[in-house]
């Protein structure tokens, strides 16, 4: 049987912030979801936590910390520190992008701020606490195409309309699919996120079979433009919508706060000192993606978080006395089903029924711990 090739592209977290109820989401569905498709499938994961450094978010940020705190020793600084310090950039004024274009050349050289830096030591850390299967996320990507070969390309498919020679900005147009274009590149020569996934999506197509876009419920209408851009420049693309994680009964950006007391950083060490490693990792994937999964109802909670790493204790220990074996490949293929890939949060609860048949303990070894 031919293995399809799959090329799986979430949104990346930009490192500018700690981890929060929302970006473990993200993360461990990928994890989950890259881990179990491996089994019969080729899965290529496309998350390069530099993708986004030319961006007025990461690349303002920047130019914001040696503008106003040139003496700052990040080092030093915890992830809370540093997202606090990326919640007074986001009150600051917008500074022109002719400000900002220096920073932006050398992100784009792969210069990276120590804060960033900071972060992403930090970061790796927290990768290895959840037992994540690439701790080295964002390693070993090829250079991202030219900006004048992806608009070429995309103008060459009429996906494109290209302002630059007026001084005006560069569109994607998927207005065919009825939606209105939208901004990639400013007037200024300012290339926004879309316009930066482009740059990596575009040269990998030609080697997998399916590219699967998983991205936030708030991100829908960007990504329903970028799927019709791929699916015009002859991909097979399917797409994966999470939603977010409340916390005190809201949903907010990271840039507006309201996480402090609920990073990785915050909660995990007490419960990991209580429970053990094992059982939380188990605990904190099967509340992400199982307990907080489709809806955006319930908060997340530590008094949650530890009924849902007791049940993962439970399971562990049932796993221990698991005596079945089986095709878990072609278990996991059947319930992928038509799609190609498995949906983290069917995975899950399909395992936590009592007579889902598949083998427990190969499965909780080969996807989830």
């Amino acid at each position: 049987m031919v293995r399809r090739r799959i090329l799986v592209a979430p949104v990346t977290v930009s490192p500018t912030k700690p981890l929060t109820p929302t970006h473990l989401k993200h993360l461990l569905s990928f994890d989950v979801l890259c881990r179990a498709t491996s089994l019969f499938a080729d899965v290529h994961l496309l998350y390069n936590h530099s993708t986004f450094a030319g961006t007025r978010q990461v690349a303002g940020f920047w130019e914001f910390l040696d503008r106003v705190h040139p003496a700052l020793c990040y080092q030093d600084l915890t992830e809370e520190q540093i997202g606090e310090l990326y919640m007074e950039h986001q009150r600051s004024a917008r500074v022109p992008f002719s400000e900002l274009q220096p920073v932006v050349r050398r992100a784009e050289n792969g210069w990276v701020h120590p804060a960033t830096s900071r972060i992403l030591e930090i970061w790796e850390q927290h990768y290895r606490l959840l037992g994540m299967s690439d701790i080295k996320l964002g390693g070993g990507h090829a250079e991202p195409a030219p900006v004048d070969e992806v608009v070429e390309t995309l103008t060459a498919h009429h996906l494109c309309v290209d302002g630059r020679p007026l001084g005006a900005p560069v569109y994607l147009d998927a207005t065919p699919a009825g939606l209105p274009l939208r901004v990639v590149i400013s007037a200024e020569g300012h290339a926004n996120y879309l316009f930066r996934a482009l740059q990596e999506l575009i040269p990998s197509l030609g080697r997998h079979d399916l590219v699967l876009l998983v991205y936030d419920k708030e991100l829908r209408h960007d990504y329903l433009v970028l799927e019709h851009v791929l699916s015009r420049l002859g991909a097979a693309v399917e797409r994966l919508e999470l939603v977010r994680v409340p916390i005190g009964g809201e949903v907010r950006s990271s840039r507006e706060g309201g996480w402090q007391g609920y990073t990785i950083g915050g909660f995990a060490g007490p419960v990991v000192d209580e429970f053990g490693r094992e059982a939380f990792r188990l605990g904190l994937r099967l509340y992400l993606l199982a307990g907080l999964g489709r809806g955006q109802g319930e908060s997340f909670s530590l008094p949650h978080l530890k009924r849902w790493v007791r049940r993962a204790q439970r399971l562990l220990d049932a796993a221990g006395a698991d005596a079945e074996t089986g095709d878990l490949p072609g278990q996991l293929s059947r319930l992928a089903g038509r799609r190609g890939f498995l949906d983290s949060y069917r995975l899950t609860t399909t395992m936590l029924t009592r007579d889902s048949g598949i083998p427990l303990r190969e499965l909780l070894r080969v996807a989830y711990l």
